[in-house]
C-alpha cells in the first residue's frame, strides 16, 4: 500500500491506525503497530503510541496482556456498535426536549395570570430547546456519515423530528395568541420584543 500525503489531521491519523487493524483482524503489539503504520502508511513512528491511547480511551481499540506483552486489536463492528450507542443516546435526548416542549405548552395553557415577564421566559426556553434540538440533528447528521449501519434507524426518527418543529411552531404561535389576547399586544410587538422572524411558519 502507498504511503500517505503529510499533513493528515489528527482525526485522520486515528482513521490510518484503525486501518491497520480493521485491514487484517489481526492482534498487534506496539512496536508492530509503528513498524506497520512507518512503513505502510506513511505514520511517524513517535505518533503510533499517542495515538492508539487516544483510541483506547474511545473504546475503539481494545488492550490485553499475554504474559509480558501487550496486545492491542479492534474490529469493525466495534466502532458500528459504539455509534449506535450514541445514536440512541442523540434519540432519546430529542424525545427529552420532545416532552419538555410539551410540559411547557401544557403550562402555557393552564396559566391564567401570567406576566409578560413568565411569558418572556417560556420564549426564551424555547428558544434554547431549539437551539439543543438543531444541534443534536446536526450531531445526527455526522453519525449518518460515519456510521452507514445506523442509517435505517436515523431516517424513521426524522420524521418524528420534523414533526416535533412544527410543534414548536405551534407553540410559539399559541403564546402569541395568548399574549395578544391577555395583553392586548399588536403581533408585529411581540416579534421584535421575543426576536421572532416575521416569515416564520410550520415545516412542510
Amino acid at each position: 500500500m502507498s504511503k500517505r500525503k503529510k499533513g493528515m489531521s489528527a482525526d485522520e491519523k486515528r482513521s490510518v491506525l484503525l486501518e491497520i487493524f480493521h485491514d487484517n483482524g489481526e492482534f498487534y503489539q506496539l512496536k508492530d503497530l509503528e513498524r506497520i503504520a512507518a512503513k505502510e502508511k506513511g505514520l511517524k513512528e513517535q505518533l503510533v503510541k499517542g495515538l492508539l491511547q487516544s483510541l483506547e480511551d474511545e473504546e475503539l481499540v481494545e488492550a490485553g496482556k499475554i504474559g509480558q506483552s501487550t496486545y492491542y486489536w479492534s474490529f469493525p463492528g466495534k466502532r458500528q456498535k459504539i455509534k449506535q450507542l450514541e445514536s440512541e443516546e442523540l434519540q432519546r435526548k430529542v424525545k427529552n426536549c420532545d416532552s419538555k416542549i410539551e410540559d411547557l405548552r401544557r403550562k402555557v395553557k393552564e396559566t391564567n395570570q401570567a406576566q409578560s415577564s413568565k411569558a418572556a421566559a417560556t420564549f426564551e426556553e424555547l428558544k434554547v430547546l431549539q437551539e439543543k434540538e438543531a444541534k443534536l440533528q446536526a450531531e445526527i447528521q455526522i453519525l449518518k456519515k460515519e456510521d452507514k449501519g445506523s442509517l435505517k434507524q436515523m431516517k424513521q426518527s426524522l420524521p418524528k423530528l420534523h414533526e416535533a418543529a412544527n410543534r414548536w411552531t405551534d407553540n410559539i404561535f399559541a403564546i402569541k395568541s395568548w399574549c395578544r389576547n391577555k395583553f392586548n399586544i399588536e403581533e408585529k410587538a411581540i416579534d421584535k420584543q421575543f426576536q421572532i422572524p416575521p416569515d416564520m411558519d410550520y415545516l412542510e
